[in-house]
């Protein structure tokens, strides 16, 4: 992960266990109900942003999953 060109270390969390409650046709069992995940991942908090545009660059893979995605991150300026 990258914001301006900066690395940004994420955090990484273990996870728990967590229900879900999922409608028909849902995109991950397809099927209404609930059950039971792991809710885990990478996190990352970024620091306030000045005004304007900013790149933020996400890109990973673990085993047959992958993601690389690339956001461009405008702040306006503030009205206090």
């Amino acid at each position: 992960m990258a914001l301006d060109g900066e690395p940004v270390k994420p955090e990484t969390y273990e996870g728990d266990s967590i229900t879900v409650e999922g409608v028909q046709d849902n995109q991950v069992t397809g099927e209404e109900g609930r059950f039971t995940a792991t809710g885990c991942g990478l996190w990352a908090q970024l620091p306030p942003l000045a005004p304007g545009a900013h790149a933020l660059r996400i890109h990973g893979q673990s085993g047959d999953l992958s993601v690389d995605v690339d956001y461009v991150l405008t702040v306006g300026a503030s009205s206090a």
